[in-house]
């Protein structure tokens, strides 16, 4: 909620509380009468992200302030303010559909398909080496050998790796930058649905195993395919990790007594000194607003009151660079500097603002921000078009390899009905060992659970949002077209993060807003909410499926995490609420502190698609970035197909990703740089230098304690940064409640500092 409000991020935190459960019980391992093991890890994690994430589903970041900063304009009843019993309504009626959706697509895209999902793979690979526990599932190549199902690697005759016959490059989906991914900045992505029996041929039954659409995020070492399970490894038990917080190896020394207490002593030190520094901040906000730049310039020019650029040293948001890691923060810093550095001045000197830089309504703050959300909007829908045009393309090229398979095994068999029977006995075997590499009956959701489920959360929405909206002309059907298409758009969502690691919820709630203006034309109500339905029922959907994906991987029972998450999301119905209500009635919303920019981007898209019109002279510069980075995405998404890459070389070398595309920018990070303060974006930029000093250092000196420990060291530390400051934000969220002031004001700057 804290860091929503503040700059619109909230993250999963899946590997964060997968560790922090196991520390925690760990420590109370002599209080247990059960065992602590990675069954009920995996259900505590599932809990804990969806507990996390409901302020994002909910909309508490986005659509309820929103609603709050509507104007008679927009709204004859001018703004909306709920109650805290209608903001429970309102939660009860978004918090359930979502998880519903998500059982039946389970079967399709992590037992069919085998989508990769990368950080639900990442935290199974984190549990297995909490626990010491293999991988029960290899989980993305069929017919898995071996004891316990775990995939072996082995060189083959031309001296290449292997996965179960099939060569890494012909198996993985090849690298995309973390900088084309918005949420996520793991590294490259995988599938390798493919097999080869020891006694036949055989043809992948899957189409979609060889699609990277933009943002690929998941690496062949993402994947257990690609990697031994921890007891079958050579090297004792290391695994390579990769997910939303980079990529790091670990192994069964991360354990050990020393390391652990190493570990465990960096992360309460590292959540201390945030925390502090948090509320240090309340007291002495001078050190919150540090003029860097002011001076810089010798104090002859006002940059941080005037321009905005001043520096937040804030660890948090440092942490949160060094998890993002230096692509995406290099694409943000350079959103940063075209926004605040070039367009911001552009737009003020010229006069096309009347407004201080800093205010949002009248502001260049307000026009750059028409600008961010051209390149979201942009970036967003070809993603999504990427995924149904990707999907599609690989299923022709499947037919086409059944075609040819059908036609190879004719002339060998020398009988076209021969070779047919064969071929549809390959198809049906393949099916029933899709059946027997998923959980038991009795672990699975039944059928008759989920259908009654998504029919009476669906009827639940339909009559709670009646209830709380019936006065701000949101009409049943509207509600009702709400769901289905978030339904039909969180199947998109689902195969998006599944293959790219990266949820396209802001896509998916900006489709919302434009189909909605055509179906309640000048509702600008009612285009928020619909928006906020669509957007919950894919967010949902996309965290119930990494989670199952992470319990596919290590044999938990995916009954228990649905209702897991089912309970996470009914508790923080009540949570997220009760703080919502704390930091509106303490805060302005938006603020001096708390600038909601999500929300003024529901609202002022929301306005745009009911009529209102663009601010001057900002229409070339929206449709620039707008082709720009809808080119960059399309060129992205193209020379990330292996198939492709592959038809560019014909003399059978490797398929390798040019090595240009890493230093093609994220259009997200690019626009959430240019519509966030200039200080939020550096702090998280020095953490991604931060991560390429810890990645240098480890490579130049690979013998030190500190090196030895990894990069899963450095994210334990940021980690603790983020968890620190967000905790004890708490505090400073009383101390204003109660009417406590700042010890001093000195040293403020009018503008970019203020005291409470």
């Amino acid at each position: 909620m804290y860091f929503g409000l503040q700059t619109g991020w909230i993250s999963m935190m899946s590997l964060q509380s997968s560790l922090l459960g196991f520390a925690i019980f760990k420590a109370a391992k002599p209080f247990l009468t059960t065992p602590f093991g990675p069954a009920e890890n995996i259900v505590l994690q599932s809990i804990a992200v969806a507990t996390g994430t409901m302020p994002l589903a909910a909309g508490f970041v986005g659509i309820i302030p929103a609603l709050q900063m509507m104007t008679t304009e927009d709204n004859p009843n001018g703004p909306v303010f709920l109650t805290a019993t209608e903001m429970i309504l309102w939660c009860l009626a978004i918090a359930f559909f979502g998880v519903f959706i998500a059982v039946p697509l389970r079967k399709q895209v992590i037992i069919r398909e085998k989508l990769p999902f990368p950080s639900g793979t990442a935290t199974a690979q984190m549990i297995g080496v909490l626990h010491d526990t293999p991988l029960v599932r290899g989980g993305e190549a069929k017919h898995g050998h071996g004891a316990d199902n775990t995939i072996r690697r082995r060189r083959n005759n031309n001296g290449r790796t292997s996965v179960n016959g099939i060569d890494d490059e012909e198996s993985s989906i090849l690298h995309v930058s973390p900088a084309n991914n918005q949420k996520n900045y793991s590294s490259t992505a995988t599938t390798t649905g493919q097999h080869h029996s020891d006694n036949r041929t055989s043809l992948p039954v899957n189409f979609g195993q060889q699609m990277a659409p933009l943002g690929s995020s998941a690496n062949i070492l993402n994947n257990p395919d690609s990697s031994s399970s921890s007891s079958n490894d050579n090297d004792g038990g290391r695994v390579e990790i990769g997910g939303e917080d980079g990529e790091f190896s670990l192994d069964k020394s991360f354990l050990q007594e020393d390391n652990w207490r190493m570990n465990m002593t960096a992360l309460g030190i590292s959540f201390t000194l945030s925390g502090l520094y948090t509320v240090l901040s309340y007291f002495v906000p001078a050190i919150s607003a540090i003029p860097v730049f002011d001076w810089l310039s010798g104090m002859t020019i006002a940059v941080g009151s005037t321009w905005q650029w001043f520096f937040t040293p804030s660890l948090s948001y440092i942490g949160q660079g060094i998890i993002m890691g230096f692509p995406t923060t290099a694409s943000m810093l350079l959103g940063c500097f075209v926004g605040w550095g070039i367009l911001s001045p552009l737009a003020t000197l010229n006069k096309w603002v009347t407004g201080p830089v800093g205010n949002s309504t009248t502001g260049a703050r307000g026009w750059i921000l028409w600008i961010s959300l051209g390149v979201m909007i942009a970036e967003s829908i070809v993603s999504l078009l990427g995924v149904v045009v990707l999907s599609l393309v690989e299923h022709r090229r499947y037919k086409l390899r059944a075609a040819r398979h059908a036609k190879h095994m004719n002339i060998l068999a020398g009988s076209s009905s021969s070779a047919t029977n064969n071929n549809y006995k390959d198809e049906d075997d393949d099916d029933d060992n899709d059946d027997d590499d998923d959980a038991p009956i009795d672990q699975l959701v039944p059928l008759k659970i989920w259908v009654c489920g998504l029919i009476l959360s669906s009827i639940l929405c339909l009559f709670l949002i009646w209830v709380v909206f019936r006065d701000q002309h949101m009409p049943v059907y509207a509600t009702l077209l709400a769901l289905v298409l978030g339904s039909l758009l969180s199947i998109l969502g689902v195969r998006a993060l599944g293959s790219t690691d990266l949820n396209p919820v802001s896509g998916i709630g900006k489709v919302s807003q434009f189909v909605f203006a055509g179906v309640v034309p000048g509702g600008i109500v009612a285009n928020l909410i619909a928006g906020g339905i669509a957007e919950a029922g894919a967010q949902q959907a996309g965290d119930l499926m990494q989670d199952l994906k992470t319990g596919h991987l290590m044999g938990a029972s995916p009954k228990a995490q649905f209702w897991g998450q089912l309970i996470g999301s009914l508790a923080s119905v009540f949570i997220s609420t009760g703080v919502y209500k704390l930091y509106s009635s303490a805060y302005e919303l938006p603020g001096e502190v708390f600038a909601v920019p999500t929300a003024k981007i529901w609202l002022e898209l929301a306005r745009l698609v009911n009529g209102q019109p663009l601010p001057a002279h900002t229409v070339p510069f929206i449709l620039g970035f707008a082709a720009l980075f809808a080119g960059l995405t399309i060129l992205t998404t193209v020379y990330s197909d292996v198939a492709f890459l592959k038809s560019l070389d014909k003399h059978g070398n490797p398929v390798t990703r040019p090595k240009w595309l890493t230093y093609i920018p994220s259009g997200i990070a690019f626009a959430i740089g240019m519509y966030n303060l200039p200080n939020f974006t550096l702090a998280r930029f020095i953490g991604g230098l931060v991560s390429v000093g810890w990645d240098w250092y480890c490579k130049k000196h690979p013998g030190t304690k500190y090196a030895k420990l990894g990069r899963v060291f450095l994210i334990i530390i940021a980690s603790g940064f983020v968890l620190g400051e967000g905790t004890l934000s708490i505090i400073n969220l009383f101390l204003k409640s109660s009417g406590v002031h700042s010890w001093t004001c000195a040293g403020c700057i009018e503008g970019i500092c203020y005291c409470n």
